[in-house]
C-alpha cells in the first residue's frame, strides 16, 4: 500500500514538474528575452522559435503569444531590450565635476556592458541576427537609429560638456565627434568579444591606449592638461 501511495506521489510530482512554472509577467520577459538572446548568439535566426523558447524557460507558447505576439516580436523586444540594458549602464555613470571624467566613465560603461552581455550587444550590432530583414522596404537602417538611442545620447552630453568648458575644441562637431568615440570603442569591444586579444589584461591596456591615443587628438591644451591630471601616474 505504500508503495502504491509512493508510486501517486511520484506520478504527481512528474506531472507538476511538466507543467509551465507560474512566475511574474516581468521576471518571465527577462528570462524569455535572455534565453532568445542565448539563442541567436549560438544559433543565428534558425536556432530561435516560440516552440524552443517556451521549452527552454519552462512556459507555455501562449504565454509567449500573448506577450509578443511570436516570434517577430520576440525580435523587435529584443533590440529594445538590449539598448534598455546598455542605456541602463550608461545612465549609472556618475557626472562627477570634470566631464572629461565623465566620458571615460562612459567608454568604460559600454565596454562593461559588452563584456557582461555579450548576446545583446552582438544583436545591437546584427551579428547574431539580420535585423534587416525584419523591416519594410525602404526603411531607415537601424544602425542609423543608434544616435538617437539613450546611451548614444548620454555620451553626446558628455562631449558638449567638455566643448562647453573648452576641454575639446568648439570648431567640431558635438555629433561628430561623439560618433567617432563611440566607433573606436565599439572597435575595441567588437575585437575583444571576437577574441583578438590575448587575455583580459592585454585587453585592458589596450583599451586604455586606445582611449588616450583618441582623445588627445580632440582635446584642447587645457583638456589636455585636465585629461593628465585623471590619469594614473
Amino acid at each position: 500500500m505504500n508503495r502504491d501511495r509512493n508510486s501517486k506521489m511520484n506520478s504527481a510530482q512528474k506531472e507538476k514538474i511538466k507543467r509551465p512554472r507560474r512566475i511574474s509577467a516581468e521576471v518571465q520577459r527577462s528570462v524569455l528575452l535572455d534565453a532568445a538572446s542565448e539563442m541567436l548568439a549560438k544559433g543565428g535566426p534558425e536556432a530561435l522559435s516560440v516552440r524552443k523558447l517556451a521549452t527552454a524557460i519552462g512556459t507555455s507558447t501562449m504565454a509567449i503569444y500573448t506577450a509578443f505576439e511570436g516570434k517577430d516580436g520576440v525580435i523587435a523586444a529584443l533590440y529594445e531590450e538590449a539598448f534598455a540594458r546598455m542605456a541602463a549602464f550608461q545612465e549609472a555613470v556618475s557626472r562627477p565635476t570634470s566631464p572629461l571624467e565623465w566620458l571615460a566613465g562612459l567608454g568604460a560603461a559600454y565596454r562593461a556592458f559588452a563584456l557582461k552581455h555579450p548576446s545583446y550587444y552582438a544583436l545591437i550590432m546584427s551579428e547574431t541576427l539580420p535585423i534587416s530583414e525584419f523591416q519594410t522596404a525602404g526603411a531607415e537602417p537601424l544602425a542609423r537609429g543608434i544616435a538617437r538611442q539613450r546611451s548614444y545620447r548620454s555620451l553626446h552630453d558628455a562631449v558638449e560638456a567638455c566643448q562647453h568648458d573648452r576641454l575639446m575644441s568648439s570648431t567640431l562637431h558635438t555629433e561628430e565627434i561623439t560618433a567617432v568615440l563611440w566607433a573606436t570603442v565599439h572597435g575595441h569591444v567588437s575585437l575583444e568579444l571576437a577574441g583578438f586579444h590575448e587575455n583580459r589584461d592585454a585587453a585592458d591596456a589596450r583599451f586604455l591606449l586606445l582611449t588616450r591615443s583618441v582623445l588627445s587628438g580632440l582635446l584642447t591644451p587645457k583638456g589636455q592638461k585636465a585629461w593628465k591630471a585623471l590619469l594614473p601616474d
